[in-house]
């Protein structure tokens, strides 16, 4: 398959809105690929593009600080004008460009929107907000700061965010720590009961509750400074501290009345070199759809595919040749634990224990669909998983 016309010159403009993950990446290709003009990198926050897994983790418990997330190498920056503070509000095809908050229209040759996404929140909060969530480095700082040893902690949410902020919770000395999901084993549904009950069982040992399989709905104040997190089973639980983890929507807020076509949930739909359709507009990473995605080929919101998606974008604009996907890639710290997982592990239909068990979290687990291994599954298998994804790797280079 070709990559779409680009309007982009190597001494054209290019903009790009999002100063996170993908934008980064996307101006740092670029420029690998020959690009000498311009480059504006749009953010609404007022810092530095920065990698976020940390927030959840080391950032957390305070074992590094925001300085070793930056992205740009301070000895070598990225030869690009960052406009910081102020996000995009509008999108203008003709002239091509994108207005920003302060008013400031940023014209260019093309624009590679890349404003990743916003946390869910419950939908309705007590006097102190109702729940922290935990999506920026502000929602980080927030958490880092406030008291957790001796608090009693209920976490909304099951998925991997929520599962490392509470395995940093209990490292610095939470009471009491109660997950709130609406799946008994959390992650069953995409990585296999075993795996699932393999992770419940880490947090278990470790003192953690895990409620009913259910969903919150509200947060509500008591007098004794204190929260309510109030279930739709009509079950409550009372914590100092309430923590919500459960999920993400594309930051496309300011697009849904513009020209590009928006799935359901906000996503901007795109091919697979991020071409929107509208000429000289693209996009990648957590705000966009690629037609992989949809087709539920390649996974969504991990760290690896929004890298790889700026890189391929970047080709794309610059007329260079197609970067090929590698192996979707994922990995979660929990505990002493790695958990690394490969492959198109959501297409399998079978799952099957290679080795290890669930009772001591040391699982090796192949995803399989109709029979043909697709995936690999490891907690602490670090040396199994890299051996399987250069194997997969070579088969791929061997086939092309």
């Amino acid at each position: 398959m070709n990559a779409p016309a680009a309007n982009l010159s190597s001494q054209g403009t290019l903009i790009i809105v999002g100063a996170g993950l993908a934008g980064y990446h996307v101006a740092r290709q670029a420029r690998q690929q020959g690009h000498t003009g311009a480059i504006s990198i749009i953010g609404d926050e007022p810092r530095p593009a920065y990698d976020r897994p940390a927030l959840s983790k080391a950032f957390l418990n305070g074992t590094v600080n925001f300085e070793d997330l930056h992205l740009d190498d301070p000895a070598n920056p990225l030869e690009v004008t960052w406009h910081s503070g102020s996000g995009a509000v509008e999108l203008s095809t003709e002239p091509l460009g994108v207005l920003t908050a302060d008013g400031t229209f940023h014209a260019g040759d093309n624009v590679v929107i890349v404003t990743g996404a916003e946390a869910q929140r419950l939908p309705s909060f007590g006097r102190s907000g109702g729940a922290f969530v935990l999506r920026n480095v502000e929602d980080a700082l927030a958490l880092r700061e406030r008291m957790i040893e001796g608090q009693r902690i209920a976490m909304v949410g099951g998925g991997f965010l929520a599962l490392e902020a509470v395995s940093t919770f209990i490292d610095r000395g939470a009471a009491e720590i109660t997950i709130i999901a609406n799946e008994q084993f959390p992650g069953e549904a995409r990585l296999g009961t075993s795996v699932a009950q393999a992770i419940r069982g880490l947090h278990e040992k470790r003192g953690v509750a895990f409620g009913p399989s259910v969903f919150a709905h509200s947060v509500t104040d008591i007098e004794d400074g204190s929260q309510v997190l109030n279930l739709t089973n009509g079950d409550t639980v009372q914590a100092d501290i309430i923590v919500c983890a459960i999920g993400a929507t594309p930051a496309t807020r300011w697009l849904r009345d513009g020209d590009l076509a928006l799935d359901p949930s906000g996503a901007i739909l795109c091919d697979d070199f991020g071409f929107t359709g509208i000429p000289g507009v693209w996009a990648a990473g957590d705000c966009s759809q690629w037609t992989s995605q949809a087709a539920g080929l390649r996974p969504i919101g991990q760290w690896q595919e929004a890298v790889e998606q700026a890189g391929i974008v970047a080709a794309a604009i610059m007329g260079a040749p197609p970067v090929p996907f590698q192996e979707p890639y994922f990995w979660s710290e929990q505990y002493d634990v790695m958990i690394q997982g490969a492959g198109r592990i959501a297409q399998s239909n079978e799952v099957h224990v290679l080795d290890g068990s669930i009772e001591d979290g040391d699982l090796l687990v192949s995803y399989r669909l109709d029979g043909e291994e697709i995936g690999i599954l490891g907690m602490n298998r670090m040396r199994e998983v890299k051996r399987w994804r250069k194997m997969r790797t070579a088969r791929a280079l061997a086939t092309a």
